[in-house]
């Protein structure tokens, strides 16, 4: 409705005083960023004095080109894994990462000190529980041995659980082969991240480099042209002229059992990311895509939520919840993350007196249910939020319906 005397004026559809009514299309939903790695790796190539322990060890900078890389860390780390991955990511698409760095000594940089490097990445997660904005993890630094750095992979896959809104892109060893990348998925069971195989080649490197920071760059230029529910595979790999090794359709069919995501060269197709599995057994997390998703929609609620605690408990806000979830579900339906023929198929939002009981209210939480079709038509999984004084909290259930 408008009410504006200048706007009569000069508008010929309002001729004079009086009430109009027009049309007006709902605001687009805030949107998440997505794409945005924290990378995690070691710039000093000598000795080191400086206490790891110690929160002046870490350096850690917000990175929009590479070029800051050398800029920030100086020529010293430009040759390390590190900087590979993060020219990488670059390469491919990125636009914004965190670049966290930790001292190592020579002695551990070759794998002979575990305690270190154990030391020096739990630092680098412990200061990224205080950074926002990222939602992706890679560690392209880790030990060449195989059970030191799977240690340190499940490390990192349980900071991103415990976060709740974070996926680890991590890497097999440098000299893995087919079947010890399968194994190394074994050992990481987790729909918190993923596993990719093999090292790359690129013109800027000597050496076989990890392709976490890569994969990352397309993870974050799939969101950008498509979106987080675009699977990130069968896209070309950027600054790239050979892979480690050449996985052939056979070797392929073993890394998909499980799924171990890998990096191939197709005959007049270039070198292509080919796969987008989690490490996860569980169907409903079988994809990539469906649980950053998820972990997207995890986000959203817990940015979209603050402003109603504290707010009375009341129908009336049961309302808002709802409308406020509701509209971002069909907001994810015309986007195509969702599947259905109609909203109705696609997404359900329940907040009522029957998933806010009395015991619920006297607790000060306001619960609501949420299912999306993310994966067949048939199949939701239902996220609860809960929303209280301490902010808002989901839980994350699997629940197949049957003929929907």
């Amino acid at each position: 409705m408008r009410s504006s005397p200048h706007r009569f004026a000069r508008d010929p559809r309002h001729p004079g005083p009086g009430v109009y009514f027009e049309d007006a299309a709902p605001e687009e939903a805030e949107r998440i960023s997505t794409g945005r790695p924290a990378f995690l790796g070691a710039t000093t190539s000598g000795s080191s004095t400086r206490n790891p322990e110690a929160s002046d060890a870490f350096l850690l900078r917000w990175l929009t080109r590479w070029d800051q890389f050398t800029d920030q860390f100086g020529k010293a780390g430009t040759g390390a894994l590190l900087g590979d991955a993060v020219r990488g990511f670059f390469a491919n698409g990125g636009t914004a990462c965190v670049v966290l760095s930790f001292p190592l000594d020579d002695r551990a940089r070759r794998g002979d000190d575990d305690a270190a490097w154990r030391t020096s990445v739990l630092g680098c997660l412990e200061r990224l529980e205080r950074v926002a904005d990222i939602d992706l993890v890679c560690a392209p630094d880790l030990p060449s041995a195989e059970h030191p750095r799977i240690d340190l992979q499940r490390a990192i896959l349980g900071h991103c659980t415990s976060m709740g809104d974070r996926f680890a892109i991590l890497d097999s060893g440098p000299d893995s082969t087919v079947e010890q990348a399968v194994t190394q998925w074994h050992e990481l069971a987790s729909p918190d991240g993923a596993l990719y195989f093999p090292w790359l080649r690129t013109p800027a490197a000597m050496h076989p480099i990890p392709p976490c920071g890569h994969v990352a760059g397309i993870y974050a230029r799939t969101d950008a042209g498509r979106g987080v529910h675009k699977a990130p595979a069968n896209e070309l790999v950027d600054g790239v002229v050979d892979v480690g090794v050449t996985v052939t359709d056979e070797q392929q069919r073993l890394l998909s059992a499980v799924g171990v995501n890998s990096v191939r060269a197709f005959p007049g197709r270039g070198i292509r990311l080919w796969g987008a599995r989690t490490l996860s057994g569980r169907a409903e997390w079988r994809y990539v895509n469906v649980r950053r998703l998820f972990l997207g929609v995890r986000r959203w609620i817990e940015n979209r939520s603050r402003d109603l605690v504290f707010e009375p408990h009341d129908p009336l806000l049961w309302n808002r919840v709802r409308d406020r979830l509701s509209s971002y579900c069909y907001g994810l339906f015309e986007s195509g993350a969702l599947k259905g023929d109609a909203p109705e198929e696609a997404f359900y939002v329940k907040c009522d007196a029957e998933t806010n009981p009395s015991a619920a209210r006297e607790r000060g939480e306001v619960i609501a249910e949420m299912g999306l079709a993310a994966a067949r038509p048939a199949e939701f999984i239902v996220v609860r939020v809960t929303q209280s004084a301490a902010g808002a909290s989901l839980v994350l259930v699997p629940h197949t319906t049957e003929g929907s």
